[in-house]
């Protein structure tokens, strides 16, 4: 019996070793440049004796060739006869690559994955492709299923120091260890909550250990050039409002902020300082004063009872006491107070159309709960002012709300929209924290797209109440990126077209407004996103009252 399997064993190496002579001979000839020759070896060699090998030495020799249909072929016959060979997935992936369709290579690329998930190389070539593409979540993805990108050191704009002290209190990751998206979009929220910057982004760079990466934190700084103070003056004066911005004073990361509306029926004056504490992960303090001075019309919502007394004069100065943490991207949380010094003027005592003063305490959180091709988040916030704590007045209230996404293509960038959206308060709620829905060209908290929340700058047009139920439903998709290589503070302007329908119905505890209607709106329009902003011009109409508006208005991006 042993002679038997001597004499098997020689027989099978008499049969393997030509076969790996003539692949060692192909190879020879290719390095030597002689593709034809090694064309000819390899033809031969997969008509008798058909190997992997022979596979990929034969579609690299018809890539040197030019021949890429041909080497394309012979990659797909060697994948389907050798389909647990993930070297000729990766073949593939890196021919198409040649070719410019990133598609096609991701997907033998991803074929790769699924023959042998600890295909480093497979895992390299779709995360550098996902990160050219601005998919950062992908690439780390992509990284993480092989245990990588071990960080050896975090650069900020490619130097060792950190050139702000916010984007090193920010950083949520560590040398030493894996980044994962999570850890990264924790640091990018952090740092876009500073407002200190007009973009942030994420680059890795190889080093020489193998599987070694550097993290590069890219941050493009906003500016206080007199370009970018001239184009804050003038870029409200369609809406009767100038700005005035300084940001990152002294490189402190601290920011001023203001806006003054000169509409003569509602004159308004913000001023916010934006402050970020040095507590770990940063902490946002926001400190401002809002002073108002406004005429109001409520005739379009109040019972008839109430037509006679509509009109009123609302003046105020609010102060602003906020604060802000995020520990982690999907979870943050904020509260603070807002003291209401007011003068209001009016004959509707149970909306406190008076000089009482209110002292306003809230709290709010937001929770993602999916961020992959379906997204969600959760915005919960209450407030409430207690005549015993400060202020004259006291009521209590609170608003629940539910965003979704759901990607209907990557490559289109096409989205499905919905949110649902709820208020309720009770107590002697005055007048200016009422749930309003309609647009505004700034501050639109509650945006039912078909009606405006003032008629020729008078407040009191939009439908209110003590409680409110709100749906928005869009689709929206790309047209273009534009690039404005960080002018006045704007590195890039996405363009999009959307379709929505919206629906809302309002109630109210102290029966002065209308309730009982269910409004439904419809439209579409246009979409100009920067990093952190989207301004949006839209279309919209009531099918309930067969009204209309063209409103543009500023918000800031939610996803």
């Amino acid at each position: 019996m042993g002679m038997k399997r001597i004499s098997a064993v020689l027989m099978v190496l008499c049969v393997i070793t030509p076969c790996f002579a003539q692949v060692d001979e192909a190879r020879q000839a290719i390095e030597r440049g002689e593709n034809v020759r090694a064309v000819n070896i390899l033809s031969a060699e997969l008509a008798d004796r058909p190997t992997p090998d022979a596979y990929l030495l034969l579609g690299t020799a018809y890539s040197n060739m030019k021949e890429f249909q041909k080497a394309e072929d012979v990659l797909k016959e060697g994948s389907e006869r050798f389909s647990s060979d993930p070297r000729l997935f990766n073949a593939l992936g890196d021919l198409y690559l040649t070719n410019k369709d990133v598609d096609a290579a991701k997907s033998a690329l991803r074929q790769a994955l699924r023959v042998d998930s600890k295909n480093n190389y497979a895992s390299d070539r779709l995360a550098t492709i996902d990160m050219s593409q601005g998919e950062v979540q992908s690439a780390l993805r992509s990284w993480n299923r092989t245990g990588r990108p071990v960080i050896d050191d975090i650069l900020h704009n490619y130097y060792l120091s950190f050139g702000s002290w916010v984007v090193r209190k920010a950083v949520a990751f560590h040398p030493s260890g894996v980044l994962r998206y999570s850890e990264w979009k924790t640091t990018e929220s952090r740092l876009l909550e500073t407002d200190n910057f007009a973009n942030v982004g994420l680059e890795i760079e190889p080093t020489p250990i193998p599987d070694h990466y550097n993290a590069v934190v890219r941050t493009t700084t906003k500016t206080n050039g007199l370009g970018d103070f001239a184009f804050n003056l003038f870029k409200g004066l369609p809406f009767q409002t100038n700005f005035l911005d300084v940001w990152n004073i002294g490189n402190t990361g601290i920011n001023f902020n203001s806006a003054y509306r000169w509409q003569a029926v509602r004159r308004r004056f913000d001023s916010l300082l934006q402050i970020p504490v040095p507590f770990p992960g940063l902490l946002h303090l926001e400190l401002g004063d809002t002073w108002r001075r406004e005429q109001w019309n409520l005739s379009p919502n109040v019972l008839p009872q109430y037509l006679g007394v509509a009109r009123f004069l609302y003046d105020a100065n609010i102060l602003r006491v906020h604060l802000k943490q995020i520990p982690y991207y999907r979870f943050d949380i904020g509260g603070g107070l807002d003291y209401f010094n007011r003068a209001a003027s009016g004959n509707i005592p149970q909306l406190d159309m008076n000089s009482e003063n209110v002292g306003k305490f809230s709290v709010e959180t937001n929770l993602r709960l999916f961020d992959s091709r379906y997204q969600n988040r959760l915005h919960l916030e209450g407030f409430t002012a207690q005549q015993s704590i400060l202020g004259n007045i006291t009521y209590t209230g609170g608003v629940a709300e539910l965003n979704n996404r759901v990607t209907l293509s990557r490559d289109n960038r096409a989205y499905l929209d919905w949110t649902l959206k709820g208020g309720t308060a009770g107590g002697n709620l005055p007048v200016e924290d009422y749930f309003v829905l309609g647009l505004d060209t700034r501050g639109t908290r509650n945006p039912l797209r078909g009606h405006a929340v003032s008629d020729h700058g008078v407040y009191g047009r939009g439908p209110m109440g003590t409680d409110f139920v709100l749906v928005n439903t869009g689709v929206e998709r790309r047209i273009a990126t534009l690039p404005f290589f960080n002018t006045f503070n704007i590195p890039f302007v996405t363009v999009k077209w959307e379709v929505f329908l919206d629906g809302a119905k309002t109630w109210d505890r102290q029966h002065i407004f209308k309730e009982g209607k269910l409004w439904i709106d419809t439209g579409a329009g246009l979409r100009f996103e920067t990093p952190t902003q989207s301004f949006n011009l839209v279309y919209g109409r009531s099918l309930r009252d067969g009204t209309a508006v063209i409103m543009a208005y500023v918000e800031r991006r939610l996803w």
